[in-house]
């Protein structure tokens, strides 16, 4: 993916805050270079697939927790910055991993709490989520 700046959140400080894993767990819409075209069935496929019971990615690793597909990664993927993302904060504050919860009021009076950066390509989890 040239041309694609990606993110450098680091993403096994933001799960030591307790982020569990929220941006795998949010839906990814594929762009139309993004879809396999050598997959006749998932021509209208828009979205990254969701492990059924987990509703997590399917391409996260549910022992390391990093992306098995990072290099082919869509591009929403690699320039999601959960800082700027305010569902993060009721994941944060509250510990809600659930879209229903969401709709409590508390969402509108957070206060921010930072995710660490690092500089891209630092450390040795370069296949973050």
């Amino acid at each position: 993916m040239t041309g694609v700046t990606r993110a450098s959140v680091d993403c096994d400080a933001g799960r030591a805050l307790g982020c569990a894993t929220f941006c795998c767990r949010l839906l990814v819409r594929l762009q139309p270079g993004e879809r396999d075209p050598s997959q006749p069935d998932n021509a209208d496929k828009r979205f990254v697939d969701k492990h059924p019971k987990t509703g997590l990615c399917v391409n996260l690793d549910p022992e390391t927790h990093l992306c098995t597909t990072w290099e082919q990664a869509p591009r929403w993927c690699a320039e999601y910055d959960c800082n700027e993302d305010r569902r993060l904060q009721v994941v944060l504050q509250h510990g809600f991993t659930s879209i229903l919860d969401f709709q409590r009021p508390v969402y509108r009076e957070l206060l921010p709490i930072r995710v660490p950066t690092r500089p891209i390509g630092a450390g040795s989890s370069s296949s973050e989520d």
